[in-house]
């Protein structure tokens, strides 16, 4: 599949998002397999803590130019003054071993970001590296309020296409479909990240989990996420964080023959959520943005993934609060300060020091 083929909605492609990939000779094994099954799209990001250099050692040292397309992104958290950018993107290409890149985004703009955007011109380096051949085509990814998508994308026309959040739970129960609306009006290509929403849309509590399974024993519960995803209008690429060769393995079966949902299964998602709105739990998607402004270092994705474990019923509860505790004490829930540092930096806009305090209190002996 070419770049033009990406910016063009046609059937949607299986993109490999490398954010939570495995050891060297585990991902060696996926992106082997994936780009043998005809697909060649990845995404990675500076702020990935070591995704750019195994995708070095996986992908650009390995295959042909030519046989892949690599996607990357310009943090505004690492930027504090204009002649950064420069210093990031070309610790981006050494990190990934390459001349160019095929996709540059501005990477999880949204509101509270705006004006600093606005102040080290992220839009126009964007733009520039494409003038100078470092990028083909620029985008950015997003996170933040259905305004502001609009404000963006008339303020910057230029941009070649939108990163989104779209899954089942945030278009059928949040602004998602606000966004992909809005990306359809403008004529922006659509790449779906978190179609499985951080892996929650691939374990489900035992109710949710059961009617998809009477629906079809034979395919996975994350299947369903991706097939709904693939079934969105103007999407044209759909982004997995695969981290082990058998999510590769069962996403490549997912679209093979790949078709849209039927009214039916639509329906049965529907009745999925009325299963899920029954157990409360946390959206993070364990991108651990926040672990790096965490003065204490608390284990936040841990914490909060044992949680949603623990939630989906009273025998997972004892399970999960028997790992929890195994943590290392400076790392748990109880030792946030409330100082709300976190809170900028999650896409998901989280209240994380609240959300903590919920977490305390569910696992205190």
């Amino acid at each position: 599949m070419t770049a033009r083929d990406i910016l063009t909605p046609n059937t949607p492609s299986l993109g490999f998002g490398a954010m939570r990939m495995p050891d060297l000779d585990h991902a060696r094994k996926m992106v082997d397999a994936y780009m043998e099954s005809g697909y060649n799209y990845f995404d990675t990001a500076y702020a990935y803590g070591g995704s750019e250099e195994l995708l070095k050692n996986t992908l650009t040292t390995r295959h042909p130019r030519e046989s892949y397309m690599l996607a990357n992104k310009l943090p505004p958290w690492e930027i504090k003054k204009p002649e950064d950018m420069e210093a990031t993107l070309k610790e981006s290409l050494k990190r990934c071993g390459l001349d160019y890149i095929d996709f540059y985004l501005v990477h999880s703009i949204s509101d509270a970001r705006d004006q600093h955007i606005k102040d080290m011109g992220m839009f126009e380096f964007a733009m520039e590296q494409k003038k100078r051949g470092l990028a083909r085509h620029v985008g950015f990814s997003f996170h933040g309020s259905t305004q502001y998508l609009e404000e963006i994308l008339n303020r910057h026309p230029e941009m070649e296409f939108v990163q989104l959040q779209l899954n089942y739970i945030d278009i059928l129960r949040g602004p998602a479909g606000e966004w992909q609306a809005l990306a359809l009006k403008h004529n922006k290509p659509i790449i779906v990240m978190e179609p499985i929403k951080g892996g929650s849309l691939a374990s489900l509590p035992e109710a949710a989990e059961a009617l998809l399974k009477a629906a079809d024993p034979t395919r996975s519960i994350a299947s369903w996420a991706m097939q709904y995803a693939a079934t969105l209008e103007g999407v044209t690429s759909i982004l997995s964080g695969m981290s082990s060769l058998e999510q590769v393995q069962d996403n490549l079966k997912t679209f093979k023959d790949l078709k849209p949902l039927t009214l039916d299964e639509m329906d049965l998602l529907e009745n999925v959520l009325k299963e899920m709105s029954k157990v409360s739990s946390i959206p993070c998607t364990a991108c651990k943005y926040c672990h790096k402004v965490c003065p204490k270092g608390i284990d936040i994705a841990t914490c909060f993934s044992l949680y949603n474990e623990a939630k989906r019923g009273e025998s997972h509860m004892w399970n999960r609060k028997m790992f929890y505790n195994l943590l290392p004490n400076a790392t748990k829930a109880n030792k946030c300060i409330d100082c709300q540092l976190c809170i900028e930096y999650c896409p998901q806009q989280i209240n994380i020091p609240g959300e903590l305090q919920i977490v305390d209190e569910a696992f205190k002996n």
